[in-house]
């Protein structure tokens, strides 16, 4: 027995388990994505290799991968893994964000210096004094030239850890620098992009400022432009990047001089009270309560913002090696296309084919939605959606589509299946809740527009879509809280400025409200419903001249949409040609306005009011038989209006007064009589020959029969005496 037991402990003695084998084994099941296998094997190759830094990293992604975020930080913070290695350091950030603990995240990035990191996971050392190059064992390749990749990845976790914390000026910092890291961080940019946190002339300034040359080829720039560009904003025309020639299409240049001169006294007299000429109305005096309300404190926090695009690109240029390269570098890929030349394409036949991407279509379609062209807008999202039914960006430019066109029934069919498919997404019940905000309910609304934001607190769209539910039905103060976070989460974006200052027009805050269309004419100058809402501040205000002016300008960039888009202008566009013909009354030009009117007609046949307005020119003009036709077209559609009813009478009364309208009804009056008597007369001696005639004859039948009758009566009355 001692003997078997010699010889088996010799045996064993000689065999060998080959750990090598094992982690291919762990990489092989996380590729297959069998997460529980892979972790089991995982933690006993850590233990084998007594809690070698590789395998204690593998054993933590394991973790992360089957949702085990805590359980994944504390196996690296337990071994002392985040301050040595930047992959277990970028593994751990990961961890504490999917785990929501944002705080400890961001204790952890200010105790930590990426920066003189290693790149490796095998036996970190001590100091740099030991002198033993670990890099050639890095997880990620084992060349330096990955260390930038990684770090984007680590300046990507920070920034979405400090954004989650609500600081977003150091967020967009950490974003920016992600980019300068590597080009290829393509989350970075959505995140700028997608969270509107860049104003546009910042994005295409970070766009003039990506180290595309010291990372990439020249035509791998070219390419790299050409998809980021595409992600840029869309529902602008940027005046300083065009001149007078190439605008002149669309507006002339006196409306575009205009214009920019709004643009150029917000920028520079921000901190004035007054923009423009207002009318001769007493000012209402400015109290301490007013000046500090949110929608002032909204104006103060834009005047004085907590990101520099500037800083950032600074501390990111100084951050850039020039001698390193990022994974996907020229070099490399020349040498692997001379090993495979099928891989190799040309530029033009790339951005040919690029068209047909999903993003770009997505893209293509959001433009077509900011300029109008919603006919256009859904035709593309048709194809795109057949290829990728759940593509978040199309979706959401799909769900405001339908909006626009009031397709509940399509909108209907579209909440429901997201709801199916994805109940854990904001954009599930963002179009549930647009659905029962189009039909009317505003409750069920509110309540599946607030789930939206509970699910994804960033997400923009459902916040506007919550400000209007409450905005339909007039309240006011929560609408514009809504607004008020949106603009938080939305800093390049002009659509909560706007939202906000109609709510502030609507409660008869002028000069609020005109300091936030100005404000928003600072993002998008061309915005045509940013350039109408102005318009109706002014024609409060009075400055007519000021209102026609703008509504002309909105009108002709409509107009010129339009035709490019070669259809009709649609009848949302009735209340702008209704403004401009009220605003060109009011200076006088009656025929213009009137012609507008007939244009509104045009758009929205059978309107009460347009008949009211368009009665009212024709009365100024003296027309008052065409005006009062008009006031009864009106009165026929709505005969509870007071106005028309009151502007009627009062017309009717001018043309009582009026001595040519008496002479006429006089001389038409007399007209009649005379026809009347000589008609009567005519009649009379008609009737008087005809008349005679039977006279005449009657008298001769008399004659007779009265001769007749004497004989027979005699003989009758002596008969008659002779029987009595």
């Amino acid at each position: 027995m001692a003997g078997d037991n010699e010889n088996s402990n010799t045996d064993t003695s000689n065999d060998h388990i080959d750990l090598a084998q094992y982690r291919k084994l762990v990489k092989q099941f996380i590729d297959m994505r069998r997460y529980s296998t892979a972790l089991f094997w995982a933690e006993k190759v850590a233990v084998l290799s007594g809690q070698e830094p590789r395998d204690v990293y593998y054993q933590a992604q394991c973790m992360f991968l089957l949702g085990e975020f805590h359980r994944a930080a504390h196996t690296i913070q337990h071994y002392h893994l985040q301050k040595s290695s930047l992959p277990c350091f970028n593994l751990l950030l990961e961890s504490l964000y999917a785990a929501k603990e944002y705080n400890e995240a961001a204790n952890i990035i200010q105790a930590v210096d990426v920066e003189t990191m290693s790149t490796s996971i095998v036996h970190p050392p001590q100091d740099a004094a030991s002198g033993f190059n670990l890099e050639t064992n890095s997880v990620f390749g084992g060349e330096e030239n990955n260390r930038n990749e990684l770090l984007a990845s680590i300046y990507l976790m920070k920034g979405k850890v400090y954004e989650a914390l609500d600081n977003r000026g150091m967020a967009m910092d950490f974003y920016v620098q992600a980019l300068h890291k590597s080009i290829y961080c393509f989350e970075a940019l959505e995140a700028l992009v997608q969270h509107e946190m860049l104003m546009a002339w910042e994005e295409f300034e970070l766009m003039h400022h990506l180290p595309l040359a010291q990372q990439s080829s020249e035509s791998d720039a070219k390419f790299i432009l050409k998809l980021y560009e595409s992600r840029l904003k869309k529902y602008y025309e940027l005046i300083s990047a065009r001149n007078a020639e190439e605008i002149s299409p669309i507006v002339n240049p006196d409306v575009l001089k205009y214009i920019k001169e709004f643009t150029v006294r917000v920028q520079q007299t921000c901190s004035t009270d007054s923009q423009f000429p207002k009318s001769n109305l007493p000012k209402v005096p400015v109290t301490p309560a007013h000046f500090m309300s949110p929608a002032q404190k909204v104006l103060e926090d834009l005047k004085a913002p907590t990101f520099s695009l500037q800083t950032s690109l600074s501390r990111a240029s100084s951050m850039i090696d020039a001698t390193q390269r990022s994974l996907f570098d020229a070099s490399n890929r020349r040498a692997s296309g001379d090993q495979d030349l099928d891989t190799l394409m040309s530029l033009n036949d790339c951005l040919t084919r690029v068209q047909r991407s999903t993003d770009l279509l997505a893209a293509e379609a959001e433009k077509c939605f900011y300029d109008c062209d919603y006919k256009q807008c859904l035709k593309i999202l048709n194809d795109q959606l057949k290829i990728d039914p759940f593509h978040n960006n199309a979706l959401t430019i799909q769900i405001a589509c339908l909006v626009e066109n009031g397709d509940f029934n399509r909108l209907f069919y579209v909440a429901h299946k997201l709801v199916d498919r994805y109940p854990d997404k904001a954009i599930s019940w963002y179009a549930v809740g647009c659905y029962y905000d189009m039909i009317g309910k505003s409750d069920p609304a509110r309540r599946y527009l607030s789930k939206a934001t509970s699910l994804d607190r960033l997400y923009g769209p459902a916040w506007l879509a919550y400000g209007h539910s409450f905005a339909n039905e007039n309240e006011h103060e929560q609408a514009m809280a809504a607004y008020f976070k949106a603009t938080q989460l939305m800093r390049g974006c002009h659509l909560p400025l706007l939202y906000i200052g109609v709510e502030c027009g609507l409660t008869k805050n002028l000069e609020l409200a005109e300091k936030f269309f100005l404000q928003a004419m600072t993002i998008a100058p061309m915005d045509v419903y940013v350039l109408h809402e102005l318009g109706v501040i002014k024609y409060e205000y009075e400055y007519y001249d000021g209102a026609a002016t703008i509504f002309q300008c909105t009108v002709d960039i409509i107009k010129q949409r339009a035709k490019t888009n070669n259809e009709e202008i649609s009848a949302r566009w009735e209340p702008l040609f209704i403004n401009l013909g009220h605003s060109l009354r009011r200076i006088g030009k009656y025929e213009e306005a009137l012609y507008n009117f007939q244009y509104a007609l045009l758009l929205k046949p059978q309107s009460a009011p347009t008949y009211t307005s368009m009665g009212f020119i024709h009365a100024l003009l003296g027309n008052l038989d065409e005006a009062i036709e008009y006031f009864h077209k009106s009165l026929a559609l709505n005969r509870d209006c007071i106005v028309t009813s009151t502007i009627l009478k009062n017309c009717i009364e001018d043309l009582m007064d009026d001595n040519t309208t008496i002479n006429e009804i006089c001389s038409k009056a007399l007209r009649d009589v005379t026809e009347s008597i000589t008609a009567s007369t005519r009649q009379m001696l008609n009737a008087d020959k005809l008349n005679g005639i039977k006279m005449n004859l009657k008298f001769e039948e008399e004659e007779e029969l009265s001769n007749s009758n004497s004989n027979s009566d005699s003989n009758m009355v002596v008969d008659m005496s002779l029987d009595t």
